[in-house]
């Protein structure tokens, strides 16, 4: 496609009038498979190469991959194996085994898709997900998530203003506290923008022991600290036309994320959550990271006052693969 099509107000969604809340399906064609990844368009990349590579400075944005070291969700963790030569030559080889939703991740278009309607991303059903359609491979048919990238410290901005807040606890990021942060960090988004947003969980879940840290994943709730469900936080996310969101919790939005919500439309006090996950992912091709580690681009941004950079991003090419390990890097 040469040209965008004009963004429509959020008040025009759903496109699809017979489609589920909130859906953009159609926005780019049919049988679009890129949904917001269309927005890295040749121009946005190179203007943020040239905007933020400055010192060249570069932190990588990937947890560990044997962390958490027992996953929520049921989940199985990491597992690595090493293999000597069998004839006694100086060579190794090495085996992994993970789920892909087992450290920090893109979660595709194929991950979740409107629980009520049965559908993903531009109308897919399940029985559509065949050979690579929707795949995360296909992202790398446009080189992956490169651009522009902004941070959003929340976990930074709770600590100056004494805010209290728990990683692990089911709670949300108001509306409120979103506005003010990107006043205080002087961010301008910008269309094609790869928002990461940092509460704190990575240096939180390191600070607990290993039973705690077991504890933490059997418990009888996965609570996690994310951006609210809510209505006015879609309208946000949709206005500032980002490509991607990311952050450093296990859900990005406020979790549980139980997936489904008890009316035909997006509205406030939403009591079943799920609402972020949706819409981004199964409305309008928005792919979700989580489990991001950004402890070092926050200490980074902090002393270069700068919460913007440039990032690059590229998932594993696996045809039809539901996530992936993100491979980022941020550039300053």
């Amino acid at each position: 496609m040469s040209q965008l099509p004009e963004r429509p107000p959020f008040s025009a969604l759903p496109l699809n009038p017979n489609g589920p809340p909130g859906n953009a399906w159609g926005l780019y064609g049919k049988d679009d498979q890129f949904g917001a990844l269309n927005l890295l368009t040749p121009d946005v990349v190179a203007a943020a190469a040239a905007g933020e590579i400055r010192t060249g400075e570069r932190v990588a944005l990937d947890w560990v991959l044997t962390k958490p070291s027992r996953p929520s969700f049921g989940r199985p963790p990491f597992v690595w194996k090493m293999l000597p030569n069998d004839e006694g030559l100086t060579i190794n080889d090495d085996e992994l085994a993970f789920n892909t939703q087992c450290s920090s991740q893109w979660d595709g278009f194929r991950h979740f898709g409107y629980q009520a309607a049965q559908r993903f991303y531009n109308n897919a059903k399940r029985e559509d997900l065949v050979g690579d359609n929707l795949g995360i491979n296909v992202w790398l048919e446009k080189g992956g998530i490169v651009g522009r990238g902004v941070l959003l410290d929340y976990a930074s901005f709770c600590q100056r203003h004494n805010i209290s807040s728990d990683p692990f606890a089911c709670s949300a990021i108001p509306m409120a506290h979103i506005h003010k942060m990107a006043e205080e960090q002087k961010l301008t988004f910008k269309r094609g923008d790869v928002l990461l947003v940092r509460v704190g969980f990575t240096a939180a879940y390191d600070r607990l022991s290993p039973e705690e840290q077991t504890a933490l994943a059997v418990r009888e709730n996965p609570d996690f600290l994310g951006v609210e469900p809510s209505k006015a936080m879609l309208q946000w996310l949709w206005e500032n036309q980002f490509a991607a969101v990311a952050g450093d919790a296990p859900s990005f939005e406020q979790a549980p994320v139980r997936g489904h919500w008890r009316s035909d439309a997006l509205e406030d006090g939403v009591k079943d959550g799920g609402m972020i996950h949706q819409v981004l992912l199964g409305g309008w091709g928005v792919p979700i990271g989580e489990l991001f580690d950004l402890e070092k681009l926050a200490a980074t941004c902090e002393r270069l006052q700068r919460w913007s950079f440039f990032i690059s991003s590229m998932p594993l090419n696996v045809p039809g693969g539901v996530a992936s390990p993100p491979n980022a890097v941020a550039i300053f």
